[in-house]
């Protein structure tokens, strides 16, 4: 029930609160469809009915076509529902009333149904260009610009006849592909919804022709790119051409079942998700996809997509077009028990294990990522499941700084090394591996200060005594590269004080334990 009987700022009150719901109501502009009965307070009589016409009663909303209360009043309302409006005067026919049938001063009381309504938008705030909605869309995504889309557009002439169709056409937005009709275009696609269909009624200024014409869109597809490439360097793009169904995707460890079209040749694929069984670039896909879903795939890189079951060969790109038939469904990470995380870890690591020996470094980090994930949170573990829980994520941290350190990603494996050596600071293969990583970073001296922790521990260590040489090496090569740009420095200047500081500042850039 709705009273608009109120001052003002309440019933702008009453208003504001409507907008917050997600169900759809009207706006100013469209069109709207009702049924209507409407009496005098002050005696019941009746004076106006759409019912006993039996014809809805139209009007667009918002415009002033109707008395204020009905244009406040409706714009709260939903499709299907019946409220009263109780209106005083100023919000229905004033002190003056509209004789014979309404006095002066009346305060009216109408029944009112929404019918429904046409959705109407004024693109550009000037009338040359107004949205007629034909069909309502599905879903909440709506495209921006650079965003690419599947299309049928068709332009009428001011007299209804047709100037030019383009059924199932690509389109990018703002891509000035549509020439004069591009700025409409561009506007209203990126107020449209899967599925709707618009009319857009335009003034010469936006469609070319001197009386103006129609023109008319339906939005089929929004193409959604994202980069699915483990490092995201962009050498594994997913086109999604067919939205899926629903929101899950397959898990690491469930079997999907892929179809995969490469220069008009299909082939079917069962796998088991992460365990190498497929090339990287199906690998990384799969994970971004939701059951019928088609997508094509783009790959640059030859390594992640050399996959004998489709006689792929290396080569600079590769494009195929993949359809998710059906998935697996595991347990969500939530449902499973303690036993059950504590089984799966183990499982996957081993998994990662196998890749790392074939050679495949991105996947096998990608599987110790999951792992890790598992045991976010385990205080409230059990004290056995705890404990397998911790070395399980201290292998994981020592294996994913290993994948690292052969990525070249020395920050990511000192990181990783960081984490183990703050619960076990004698750890052998983090101390020697965070090493490395400050090797690889030209960090010299950290590099020779975690060897010698080694050495204490185990004064026969081969490779920690190679690596030490090593680092010995670089950091008198970096010793000799600062003295030389000293050098340069001084000769530059004029002041003889600043050149008899050269000295001095060669001994203070040695470092005792390099001599060692």
């Amino acid at each position: 029930m709705f009273r608009c009987n109120l001052p003002p700022p309440l019933a702008g009150a009453l208003l504001a609160k409507a907008k917050v719901t997600r169900e759809r109501r009207p706006k100013t502009g469209d069109e709207v469809k009702v049924h209507y009965v409407g009496t005098l307070q002050a005696d019941g009589s009746k004076f106006d009915s759409s019912r006993d016409r039996g014809q809805p009663f139209e009007f667009s909303l918002g415009r002033g076509e109707v008395i204020r209360g009905w244009d406040l009043g409706v714009k709260t309302m939903k499709k299907g529902e019946v409220a009263t409006f109780t209106l005083a005067p100023e919000f229905a026919y004033g002190d003056e009333g509209s004789p014979p049938k309404i006095p002066a001063k009346a305060t009216l009381v109408f029944e009112v149904e929404l019918i429904g309504w046409i959705s109407k938008d004024d693109l550009f705030g000037d009338e040359g260009a107004i949205k007629t909605q034909l069909k309502e869309g599905s879903g909440w995504k709506t495209p921006n610009d650079g965003d690419e889309v599947l299309m049928s557009l068709c332009t009428k002439a001011a007299d209804g006849s047709v100037l030019e169709e383009k059924p199932q056409m690509e389109y990018v937005l703002a891509s000035g592909a549509l020439g004069d009709l591009g700025k409409v275009a561009d506007r209203v696609l990126q107020m449209m919804k899967k599925g709707e269909e618009v009319s857009v009624a335009c003034t010469q200024e936006y469609f070319g022709k001197p009386d103006g014409g129609t023109v008319e869109l339906t939005l089929h597809e929004i193409y959604d790119d994202k980069d699915v490439s483990f490092g995201k360097d962009k050498s594994v793009m997913k086109k999604q051409v067919k939205e899926g169904e629903g929101y899950e995707s397959p898990k690491d460890g469930g079997k999907v079942k892929l179809t995969v079209d490469v220069a008009g040749s299909t082939t079917t694929l069962e796998f088991t998700v992460g365990d190498g069984e497929v090339c990287d670039a199906l690998e990384c896909a799969v994970l971004e996809m939701k059951k019928g879903e088609r997508a094509i795939l783009t790959c640059t890189r030859p390594s992640s997509c050399i996959e004998p079951k489709l006689s792929l060969q290396p080569t600079d790109k590769v494009v195929m077009t993949l359809e998710l038939l059906e998935f697996e469904k595991l347990k969500e990470q939530w449902d499973l028990s303690e036993e059950e995380k504590v089984e799966r870890g183990q499982a996957r690591k081993e998994v990662g294990g196998n890749l790392f020996k074939q050679g495949r470094i991105e996947l096998a980090l990608e599987r110790y990522k999951k792992v890790m994930d598992l045991f976010n949170y385990i205080d409230n573990f059990k004290d056995e499941n705890k404990a397998k829980a911790k070395e399980l994520k201290k292998l994981c941290d020592l294996n994913k700084a290993a994948c690292h350190l052969k990525l070249k990603q020395h920050q990511d494996a000192m990181r990783c090394c960081n984490n183990v050596l703050k619960e076990e600071a004698d750890n052998m293969k983090a101390l020697f591996r965070r090493a490395q990583a400050a090797f690889g970073l030209y960090e010299y001296t950290d590099c020779m200060k975690d060897i010698k922790h080694i050495l204490e521990l185990d004064p026969s260590n081969r490779d920690a005594k190679v690596l030490y040489k090593q680092a010995q090496v670089g950091q008198k090569e970096e010793d000799k590269k600062v003295k030389g740009m000293f050098a340069k420095m001084c000769q530059g200047m004029s002041s003889p004080p600043q050149v008899k500081a050269a000295p001095k500042a060669e001994m203070s850039s040695g470092n005792p334990e390099v001599e060692e």
